[in-house]
């Protein structure tokens, strides 16, 4: 169990102190702030369908495939997930932290999560980023409010049973789509025979020859995008439109609340078990990173085995694969990193390493925003325009430009200031009051 916290006076509500913060949950955070433009920067620099298939754009050979393959076995989907089990614990940790103060704390969270909403859709409407995850944690978290109370075993349970429901959901796509396969099929074999296949043969044929032909991508299949993305800020809006209200509707309901959910509990109960907080023996979080690097085996091998298929959506039994593993395989991953951190904080090694990731943890709310606006500002037609210019690796540098403007800024804003610009938002709002900005003022 982690460490108990000092006693502290019994207000009704008042925000983190520096004294009660854990370094190690803080710089893990900050990895994953940092880690998930890895993969973000992919979808802000280039046509959408590129994030996951490097056939489509960004590069197939030398430095792109290096990148890819880096990209999908160490940070696919790992950021992610280790953000939502953070966010999770977050819960936890601020219900310990006002109930031992006698405030509500069911209350207060609520609000936290409410005015999430409105970040969130200002975030993907105002910013244009179909990447934004404050709108679905801010539904999502007023559910797990509600199960913060449950022992850590449980937690765990109901956390990997959300998770395990991809698995009947891959199934039912594999089928379906290898049912289309069989009659397309079906209806060459008729048209060779010089027959006219059925309307369904014929559909399903059809079906599966514009399945194939998306990689490669003929020029005029992303020449519409790359023109909206880089034209006006009334461009990108009327072209993401329905993508943006499709991921926060339909999209929400059919993959993250099984993904989000399901890996909120899982941080939750690890937060109880005192995973963040570096109280595990040393063996346990060295299992954790075995655990990561053999996820990362398992997604090299499927990556190569796609690969030799020439990145086809029509090689349906190794996407079977990647989806019936991928939601375990991320887990793995960021219990694997979040594993390496918090024995690098326990252990005092690379100090100032740990020191710049604590500080853009701490500032996790500004620095997703932040990079949604630098990226946005480089690669969108409302700023220098560079959409779909750079290939995968170039990338790299634009995330690695991001990142030292991260580090940097906020090591700076802490030394003057409390809390990043958005948290001291969110904390006022949440507790219905101005809260205390500038170090040294009162509380």
């Amino acid at each position: 169990m982690p460490p108990e916290l000092a006693p502290l006076p019994p207000l009704r509500s008042s925000p983190t102190s520096d004294q009660e913060r854990i370094d190690a949950l803080d710089a893990v955070r900050g990895f994953a702030v940092l880690g998930i433009l890895v993969m973000n920067v992919v979808e802000f620099a280039l046509p959408m369908r590129a994030y996951d298939n490097p056939a489509y754009a960004g590069g197939t050979a030398g430095f792109d495939r290096w990148t890819w393959f880096a990209q999908v076995t160490l940070f696919d989907g790992r950021m992610r997930a280790l953000f939502s089990m953070l966010f999770g614990a977050g819960i936890v940790l601020f219900a310990q932290r006002v109930e031992r103060r006698g405030g509500n704390a069911a209350d207060l969270l609520l609000r936290r999560c409410l005015w999430l909403v409105p970040f969130g859709i200002a975030h993907r409407f105002a910013l244009q980023w179909t990447g934004d995850i404050l709108y679905t944690y801010g539904l999502l978290g007023m559910i797990a409010i509600a199960f913060r109370g449950l022992r850590p075993r449980t937690l765990l349970i109901l956390g990997l049973l959300l998770l395990a429901c991809f698995v009947p959901k891959a199934l039912l796509d594999q089928s379906e789509a290898g049912a289309v396969r069989a009659r397309a099929a079906e209806a060459k074999v008729i048209v060779e025979r010089g027959e006219k296949p059925s309307e369904e043969l014929a559909r399903a044929q059809r079906d599966w020859e514009r399945r194939l032909a998306i990689v490669p991508p003929k020029p005029e299949s992303t020449k519409a995008e790359i023109e909206a993305m880089r034209g006006s800020w009334l461009d990108v809006a009327r072209y993401r439109w329905g993508h943006n209200h499709q991921f926060q509707t339909v999209f929400l309901y059919q993959y993250f609340v099984f993904d989000a959910l399901g890996m909120f509990f899982v941080g939750m109960a690890l937060l109880k078990l005192g995973f963040f907080a570096g109280a595990w023996r040393r063996a346990g979080y060295l299992a954790a990173i075995a655990a990561g690097l053999a996820a990362a085996w398992a997604s090299c091998e499927l990556a190569r085995a796609w690969e030799r298929e020439g990145f086809s959506y029509g090689a349906l039994e190794i996407r079977a694969w990647h989806d019936l593993s991928y939601p375990f395989l991320r887990l793995a991953g960021a219990l694997g990193w979040a594993a390496v951190i918090v024995l690098l904080v326990r252990g005092g090694a690379l100090s100032v390493l740990r020191a710049a990731l604590s500080a853009v943890g701490r500032m996790a709310f500004s620095n997703y925003v932040l990079q949604t606006i630098l990226c946005t500002s480089f690669f969108f037609g409302w700023g220098l325009g560079r959409f779909a210019e750079l290939s995968r690796a170039q990338t790299m540098l634009v995330w690695a430009a991001v990142t030292l403007v991260q580090i940097l800024g906020s090591l700076v804003w802490l030394r003057s200031f409390r809390y990043g610009p958005l948290e001291w938002v969110w904390r006022s709002l949440t507790y219905g009051s101005l809260q205390p900005m500038r170090r040294g003022s009162p509380t």
